[in-house]
């Protein structure tokens, strides 16, 4: 860096990538955009600020490419498969863009420092530590607490620490900017967290950068062309310490103006403190205050689901962004990622025909490309969530849960639907192996001790443990598979199989008196006898196995 009061985020290395070779690399925006077809994917340790900076490039390309035609499906659709064929995204457009706007980009502008306000500052004009920048670390406890007392850090990683505290910053109290009508004793009192950390941050992933930017960009949307869907540094005037008029605290009905702003949205005011060429301190205040009950015909990247409080609440239709459960692996709720055409219905009063779940937009946009020919069907693809867990009142980070499974672009389609229904019920029947196998743990606990099982989650963990890598591997054969009966066929065995493993396996451990048993009201409940029930629930869920009499499977 020749001149240490400029990081322009252009030409600087800061993005963290690995490349097709496996090794590591650190480059520019232009770099990646550049040679994007040399890098696997973004490579930081969270994922969480690998879906930030995701959203960054997409804005760019968003914004490069943009014209009114793109409010027709089809004139989009083209526009989409020749950026595809070109095997480029850093064309003369996104060139001149990124010429235009360089200045927006400095880290350390004097006016207009990229996602900050220059100017911020308090009453008493105090900085915050590092800390509260970087969510393994903190005086709150955040998260895995691996970094502690950071006295500084390089201007390549507080870009990327910058980022995403502006989509994924907890709520809490917030320093009081000078300017902030909204502060009140020097503080600046709860907004919300940061956007992207209520989204179950959705990303489809290709064979390297190129086709993941691609994959994500969905240039087909009503505001395509305007000039008010724009990024945070292309507002016509920089952020205040004061929220944008509309946005100051009325969240329930505050709405983006479009998809592109929201991938930057300034929830929050930011400003880093530099000493030489190190950051050595942090100011974060509140922003822009949003709705995120009313975003879901506007936010790309995440799928929704119905929710029957805020619609009382509201008196209207209201989804809420659906995020990753924690301990809950993704696969167990793909039917409420991918497109259902036998959808189920919400039990509401303001819609006799409204969705229960929606799949996000990236998702139907893919399967729409698949279904008219410009994405060959049988294209792989990783999709992959994310999302932040925040603590008590959302005021700390405490986990982020990142899960990803393998399909094909058909899965993804209209024409997949039958591929889809095979899937939703091969999930269905392993969630109702999964109970009986806790109820077969219970009449087990029943015989020892005549009291109810206290292993429980211990006893679903091992069996969705269990299960796990075989469905991942059972999806990846139903993406390509000319016969999804036989493959579920295949899977019921598999369940079967594991059940029965685990039953025996618990039934092992168990002491003599598991023989004997106990009466419960005229039935003396015994290990065979639960085993017997087990092998009922399992037929009962699976269908009759010609074994079953034996209490054992062929294999």
């Amino acid at each position: 860096m020749s001149d240490n009061t400029v990081f322009n985020l252009l030409d600087e290395p800061w993005i963290e990538v690995l490349r097709i070779d496996g090794s590591p690399d650190t480059v520019s925006i232009k770099d990646l955009l550049e040679n994007a077809e040399q890098y696997q994917r973004l490579a930081a340790s969270l994922e969480t600020v690998n879906f930030a900076i995701l959203r960054v490039l997409l804005a760019i390309l968003y914004r490069s490419w943009d014209s009114p035609q793109w409010r027709n499906q089809m004139a989009a659709s083209k526009h989409w498969q020749q950026k595809w064929d070109s095997r480029s995204v850093f064309d003369s457009e996104v060139e001149d863009y990124l010429n235009e706007l360089e200045d927006r980009f400095d880290l350390r502008h004097p006016e207009r420092p990229f996602m900050q306000v220059a100017d911020l500052h308090t009453s008493k004009n105090e900085w915050k530590s590092l800390d509260i920048l970087i969510p393994d670390a903190g005086e709150v406890g955040d998260l895995f607490t691996m970094r502690t007392d950071i006295a500084s850090l390089s201007p390549a990683s507080a870009a990327a620490f910058l980022i995403h505290t502006n989509a994924f910053d907890y709520s809490g109290i917030k320093s009081g900017a000078v300017g902030d009508d909204r502060v009140k004793g020097g503080r600046g009192y709860p907004i919300g967290i940061g956007w992207a950390g209520w989204l179950g941050g959705t990303t489809l992933e290709g064979h390297n950068l190129l086709e993941t930017l691609l994959l994500n960009y969905v240039p087909q949307r009503e505001q395509a062309g305007s000039d008010e869907d724009v990024p945070v540094w292309e507002l016509e005037d920089p952020l205040t310490s004061s929220a944008r008029p509309g946005f100051e605290d009325n969240a329930l009905i505050a709405k983006a103006a479009g998809p592109v702003e929201l991938l930057t949205w300034p929830q929050r005011r930011l400003r880093l403190k530099w000493e030489n060429d190190q950051v050595t301190g942090v100011l974060i205040s509140n922003g822009d205050a949003l709705g995120y009950t009313v975003q879901d015909q506007v936010e790309t990247m995440s799928p929704w689901r119905f929710s029957d409080p805020q619609t009382t609440k509201a008196k209207g239709l209201r989804y809420m962004p659906a995020s990753v459960q924690p301990g809950r692996a993704m696969w167990r709720t793909l039917p409420n990622l991918l497109p259902n055409q036998n959808f189920a219905k919400a039990q509401t009063k303001y819609s006799d025909n409204a969705p229960q779940s929606k799949p996000a937009k990236t998702v139907e946009w893919v399967g729409q490309l698949s279904a008219q020919g410009y994405l060959d069907p049988t294209f792989p693809i990783r999709m992959r969530m994310v999302s932040m867990e925040y603590g008590a009142q959302s005021s700390s980070y405490a986990d982020i849960l990142s899960d990803s499974v393998h399909l094909s672009a058909l899965l993804l389609s209209p024409d997949g639907e039958v591929l889809r229904s095979i899937a939703r019920l091969a999930i269905e029947r392993t969630e109702q192996v999964d109970y009986a196998v806790r109820q077969y743990n219970s009449n087990i606990a029943f015989a020892v001790s005549g009291d109810a099982a206290s292993d429980t989650e211990e006893v679903q963990r091992e069996f969705f443990f269990s299960i796990d890598g075989p469905f991942r591997e059972w999806l990846t054969k139903l993406s390509k598979s000319k016969d999804p009966d036989a493959l579920l066929v295949e899977w019921d065995a598999q369940l079967r199989k594991t059940a029965r493993a685990q039953a025996e396996q618990i039934l092992s451990k168990q002491p003599p008196s598991v023989w004997s048993g106990r009466m419960k009201d005229s039935n003396r409940i015994t290990g065979p006898v639960a085993l017997n029930r087990l092998q009922g629930s399992l037929n009962k869920i699976l269908g009759e196995n010609l074994n079953s009499k034996k209490g054992v499977e062929d294999e």
